[in-house]
């Protein structure tokens, strides 16, 4: 791994791309809608709630099927999305005799995400194109440190009982280092570079290389020393009653865990795809996305797992589109998303124990191998969607997805940083065709508010994330 990363970063021409790529689409993300992926690329997509396996409209199909990208025809797509996602937490101090609940809502609300395609026929059997989309990401900025605030009072209980902690006043902390603003931004990037070929007459397969970019940065998780292989050797004392508090003084902490800036990493994997049309009428599509291996974020290597491994997960996707007239397509897609196969995001992060959050069963501290995580599972999405042309100008999308929460009950405090618990999306869109050559395209996602709680998470109290997002998507396409 020492050797891959050393490949990357001596690389001034791949530094060089990747940041001029992020000029335009490095802008913060926060937490997509089926976990940290998006529920479509491009508003065509997303106006049919991403059913697009079986049915390609545009050169962003790539992001979903490589296969598509010989029957949408040349073009070029740019697509410019508005996202704003309504984040929250809670952890429930009352519970231990405390006078209120540490609650904040996260800021940053407004996001703008860029994504681009283009599609170019070689000859009557081969096609090739590029796709440079914003994968997904996850983004919180609380200006209550929650954590630090409720290790304040479980800090006073275990030393004073429920009467000392009914004495603690509302914005107390610990005093900890690096516990100010908390939040992490995560953004991904792919890079994917497309070959379509014409196997059959109805039978198209596709390959696409995909290039990651990621970007990293976390702040305000200066409680959680005593997770990490630094801290650990320190004096047990160091930490507070009622773990992740306050630092005695001489603690040496990592210098890898927190309030580091962003630091970058970059990769590789591979996406195959296959459209058939087996009936006039119906159209089946097929595609698998290996796990893209990333560089490890080296300034943030005492908080992922594999010291600051982050790879992107595998996925595959099934669908089938129905052309129930000439002017009418319904399709279906089902989609399965690997999280667990990336341990910095599948391990299971901290769990209750009597002196405070530890470590779970078989896991061990933050960075190490087998270091704990975010506890994501794997997710099943399920998407229906329709698509209408009205008129030749005009084109009508829309559609629902449904999908699993990726966060288990029990893993909400690590989750307060990424509370990607929404379930259910409802999406609209059209295309306006003004000529031959261009189109405009419009769609909007809205994602229902969910709310998730336990009635004990790893600090032993009661706790609860939710977050509703709304978006809308505009694209200009020249078509040749």
């Amino acid at each position: 791994m020492e050797k891959k990363n050393k490949l990357w970063r001596h690389s001034g021409h791949c530094r060089f791309f990747a940041l001029l790529l992020s000029t335009l689409f490095f802008s913060p993300m926060t937490s997509a809608t089926t976990g940290y992926f998006a529920v479509g690329y491009g508003p065509k997509s997303t106006g049919m709630a991403g059913t697009v396996v079986a049915a390609p409209q545009d050169a962003m199909i790539a992001s979903v099927n490589p296969a598509g990208m010989g029957l949408v025809g040349e073009r070029v797509d740019f697509s410019l999305r508005l996202f704003s996602p309504i984040r929250e937490a809670e952890l429930d101090t009352t519970a231990v005799g405390a006078r209120f609940r540490i609650n904040n809502e996260s800021g940053r609300d407004f996001f703008v995400i860029p994504n681009f395609g283009i599609t170019k026929q070689i000859n009557n059997k081969v096609w090739a194109g590029l796709t440079v989309y914003a994968n997904g990401g996850m983004n919180t900025t609380y200006d209550v440190n929650l954590y630090d605030q409720t290790a304040a009072v479980l800090g006073a209980f275990a030393t004073g009982g429920s009467a000392a902690t009914a004495s603690v006043p509302s914005g107390t902390t610990t005093g900890t280092p690096d516990t100010g603003t908390l939040g992490v931004d995560l953004a991904q990037l792919i890079i994917a570079p497309t070959l379509t070929f014409q196997i059959h007459q109805k039978h198209t397969l596709g390959l696409s290389l995909l290039l990651g970019v990621q970007r990293f940065e976390a702040y305000g998780l200066g409680n959680f020393q005593c997770f990490t292989p630094t801290g650990s050797g320190n004096n047990p004392s160091a930490c507070a009653p009622g773990g992740a508090g306050a630092l005695t003084p001489g603690f040496v902490p990592s210098k890898n865990l927190t309030n580091n800036g962003h630091d970058w990493s970059y990769g590789f994997g591979i996406k195959v795809g296959w459209i058939g049309q087996i009936h006039p009428r119906l159209t089946l599509g097929f595609a698998a996305a290996s796990k893209i291996y990333m560089t490890e974020f080296d300034e943030y290597s005492e908080l992922f797992a594999g010291k600051g491994d982050f790879d992107i997960p595998g996925n595959l996707t099934v669908g089938v589109a129905f052309h129930a007239s000439p002017d009418l397509t319904l399709a279906f897609d089902y989609q399965r998303i690997f999280y667990s196969g990336v341990d910095s995001v599948g391990n299971a992060g901290p769990v209750p124990t009597p002196l405070g959050p530890g470590l779970p069963p078989g896991l061990s501290l933050l960075g190490l191998e087998n270091g704990i995580g975010f506890g994501w599972k794997d997710i099943s999405v399920y998407r229906i969607g329709m698509k209408y042309d009205w008129n030749p100008g005009w084109t009508i999308r829309a559609g629902y997805s449904y999908n699993d929460s990726p966060i288990p009950d029990d893993q909400i405090l690590f989750n307060i940083l990424a509370p990607a618990v929404n379930k259910h999306h409802l999406t609209f869109g059209f295309t306006y065709t003004p000529s031959e050559h261009s189109e405009w395209t419009f769609a909007y996602i809205h994602a229902f508010d969910e709310t998730q709680r336990t009635p004990r998470s790893a600090f032993g109290i009661p706790a609860s994330i939710g977050m509703y997002q709304n978006s809308i998507e505009l694209e200009y396409s020249h078509r040749f």
